[in-house]
């Protein structure tokens, strides 16, 4: 294992960052330093921090309830809009025509949106900059009419989606995720109540972002920008403004968290929420996400708060080590072999570099693994010979100490694995020296 060096210069520029009010606000940000040792008092209903790579949970408060996600639903809408885009179905370029029933959702201003007119056509960049700059609630839903034809079909792909990412309790009804009476009787359900919503949990939401992420990093080169305008020049001409106000250049920005996505969500059920995401500068990447940190009537700021208090608490109290491919993992004792020239190996990690965060004072050593080998490996409860290195036959689950070292997984989270392989490989032996184990075994 290697072991990153600890965080270094932040609480200086965080500082220096945090106790200047907020523009026009008014806002200190209280606590986002000051409590770094410990574990942050959010007063957010539901909150989770998770590594943007392997999905460790580093932070967690009530990740596992359901709960209105609001416009964070349109991370699982983009991601299957890019799944598109990169199998060829789409393109950036190709023109989209929007329904009557779309143009008709665009036109309403009590919730975010761009004109549209199903009389004038549209790129996919454009409708696919609306949704990730301005959360417009109509382009998501002309994208997603162009990638499986119908809005319930579109549908049917989320949840289908969902569930392939382990998401168990998810309520979809919308690509966008306003309630099912706003979204008109066309698009909507009617057999779901006007009012319903979708719901997913924090554990849920930090699953999709992470699948986003890692799937589609080019997301971020539209999510992080501040400013933009659709359709300039026309009827539809609008400016967008990004609702992540953590963004450089917006009220909520600090220098020492250059914040460059991802998700906010505001409605009456949902209040406000907002998943964000970060790269420090040790090239450590962490999702959060905040769901009802606030009533959706407020300035909706509070989530961007309580979001850089988790993200400064992830910063000064972890550091990283990497658990090496072909390197033996403390706890994983050598194991008997079947019918092998020789009869115990020992097994060593077969998966890529793992980085695993240790609290602040924690030695790599306390990393431990408790193996477990694949049926189709063994005989007898044994590994069968013969065995070739770099062959996986089992796995370790990892944990610090005695507690499990988790990550998201969708609905529920499981401990964090590294596939196992043995060290040597290890040739049969032959059926004279079997025959004679055989024989001796007989006394």
């Amino acid at each position: 294992m290697r072991v990153a060096g600890k965080f270094k210069k932040f609480m200086i520029s965080l500082v220096a960052a945090v106790t200047l009010a907020s523009t026009g606000l008014g806002i200190m940000a209280t606590g986002v330093t000051a409590q770094a040792a410990t574990t942050p008092k959010i007063s957010a209903k539901a909150a989770i921090a998770v590594d943007a790579s392997t999905g460790q949970i580093l932070y967690n408060k009530h990740s596992d309830k359901p709960m209105a996600i609001a416009s964070m639903t349109k991370m699982l809408s983009t991601y299957l809009v890019l799944k598109a885009i990169h199998e060829g179905k789409l393109s950036w370029d190709q023109k989209i025509s929007v329904s009557k029933a779309v143009a008709k959702m665009s036109q309403n201003k009590d919730y975010a949106n761009v004109p549209l007119l199903s009389t004038k056509t549209y790129s996919v960049r454009q409708l696919y900059n609306a949704t990730e700059i301005y959360s417009a609630n109509a382009a998501i839903t002309a994208l997603g009419d162009a990638v499986a034809g119908t809005p319930h079909k579109f549908v049917q792909l989320m949840r289908q989606t969902a569930k392939s990412f382990g998401i168990t309790d998810a309520t979809i009804i919308n690509a966008s995720g306003l309630t099912n009476k706003e979204v008109g009787s066309e698009i909507g359900y009617s057999s779901e109540a006007a009012n319903a919503e979708n719901e997913m949990s924090a554990q849920d939401v930090a699953t999709v972002a992470q699948k986003l992420l890692s799937k589609y990093p080019e997301v971020l080169k539209t999510s992080s920008i501040a400013h933009a305008w659709f359709a300039k020049g026309t009827s539809s001409e609008t400016k967008m403004d990004n609702r992540n106000f953590m963004l450089k250049g917006l009220v909520k920005h600090y220098s020492a968290l250059p914040v460059d996505g991802l998700k906010t969500g505001t409605s009456t059920k949902a209040g406000n929420a907002f998943t964000g995401t970060v790269k420090f500068g040790n090239g450590n990447r962490i999702i959060t996400v905040v769901m009802h940190a606030g009533s959706a009537s407020d300035n909706g700021t509070e989530r961007f708060t309580q979001t850089a208090q988790i993200m400064s608490y992830v910063y000064h109290n972890y550091t990283t080590t990497t658990l090496d491919k072909a390197k033996a993992i403390n706890g994983v004792k050598a194991v008997a072999v079947q019918d092998g020239k020789t009869l115990t190996t020992k097994l060593v990690s077969n998966s890529d570099s793992t980085k695993i965060y240790l609290p602040t004072g924690t030695d790599a050593s306390s990393v431990k693994g408790t193996a477990s080998l694949t049926k189709a490996a063994t005989t007898n409860h044994k590994l069968q010979a013969p065995l070739t290195k770099g062959k996986t036959v089992g796995t370790a689950n990892l944990s610090l100490g005695k507690t499990a070292i988790s990550v998201v997984n969708g609905t529920k989270s499981k401990s964090m694995q590294v596939n196992l392989t043995p060290n040597k490989s290890v040739e049969k032996a032959n059926i004279f020296v079997r025959m004679w184990r055989g024989i001796k075994s007989w006394f």
